[in-house]
């Protein structure tokens, strides 16, 4: 897999993440985990660098979660 397909693996989880966390979901292993793949992506493709991983963060993984976040509302809603 390259790495332009292994950042986009990496995105759908933590925007998963994200929306479990929202929702008071996730589990501390899993959180832990969660974590670890931020960390990992900040240090491996933005140096560190908290703005420019903040610019990506926002642009990819927000609206994912979003997206999430809507298909999860909208299935809780039907089985009301």
């Amino acid at each position: 897999m390259d790495e332009i397909g292994l950042l986009s693996q990496f995105v759908s989880q933590l925007a998963m993440c994200e929306m479990l966390a929202a929702n008071f979901l996730i589990q501390p292993s899993m959180a832990f985990d969660c974590s670890q793949i931020e960390t990992f992506i900040k240090e491996s493709y933005f140096d560190n660098d908290d703005k420019t991983f903040n610019l990506w963060w926002d642009s990819t993984v927000v609206p994912i979660t979003m997206e999430l976040q809507t298909m999860l509302d909208e299935q809780l809603k039907s089985q009301q």
